[in-house]
């Protein structure tokens, strides 16, 4: 599986860059079913495994079609991974309704568990491809490179949204949003990968709800009370099933 061992001691430092979309419609297609064979083929084969012609059979295209569109199989690997990371990063809901002040309505756990589900749910789909990621990045730099800067911007967000939490009084304001941001996006990451490098399965819901009651109650956030209410809070309460 992809998940065993990444050997990448063949590898010089991958550049993370990718070569611009083909102009054409056609071309664009033919990429993206490159791209959704790499999928394929590296969740099923890992990356050192993994070959260009496997790719290229596997989306019933020529061998030597392969390098219209990418030169190499780090070069696709890079920009498979480039997709991924829209995959993780904008799967919530697009669908929050705003009051006049443009304050959403969902509350702020909520809008939490929703994001923890998404990227849990995601990862969990594309973990063989995950795990490599994370185990090619130890070895090269240039993936490495990837590999923080989609951090970074995961990180940025998360600041950002403790930043208005609490300048709408619902976080808390001896947080430090920086540090909060780096500890909360690394505990999911962490989680999300450790239960997949080791090839084990988990309950997304349950995953998501335990670890965004641990996000809320470090922020201060309140969770959910009445309908719907998690077991911690029924305990806090006094209240028994």
């Amino acid at each position: 599986m992809g998940s065993d061992r990444v050997d990448t001691s063949d590898l010089a430092e991958t550049d993370p860059e990718v070569r611009p979309l083909p102009a054409t419609a056609r071309g664009r297609r033919r990429r993206q079913s490159l791209l959704d064979a790499a999928r394929e083929v590296f969740a099923r084969d890992g990356f050192a495994n993994a070959r260009i012609t496997d790719i290229a059979d596997t989306a019933n295209t020529a061998h030597g079609s392969f390098y219209t569109y990418f030169a190499s199989k780090e070069e696709i690997f890079v920009a498979l991974l480039r997709e991924l990371e829209e995959e993780l990063r904008s799967p919530g809901p697009r669908d929050v309704q705003q009051d006049g002040d443009g304050s959403n309505r969902v509350e702020p756990y909520e809008q939490i568990l929703r994001a923890n589900r998404a990227y849990l749910t995601a990862y969990r789909k594309n973990r063989a491809i995950m795990v490599a990621w994370e185990q090619v990045a130890t070895l090269d730099a240039g993936v490495e490179r990837l590999r923080r800067e989609a951090s970074d911007r995961f990180v940025q967000r998360i600041e950002k949204s403790v930043r208005h939490w609490q300048d709408k009084g619902i976080a808390d304001p001896d947080v430090d949003p920086v540090y909060a941001a780096m500890a909360l996006t690394g505990m999911v990451s962490n989680f999300a990968y450790r239960w997949s490098a080791r090839d084990a399965d988990y309950e997304v819901g349950k995953a998501a709800e335990q670890l965004s009651l641990l996000w809320a109650n470090s922020l201060g956030i309140r969770t959910p009370r009445g309908p719907g209410e998690t077991s911690i809070s029924r305990s806090r309460s006094g209240r028994q099933d």
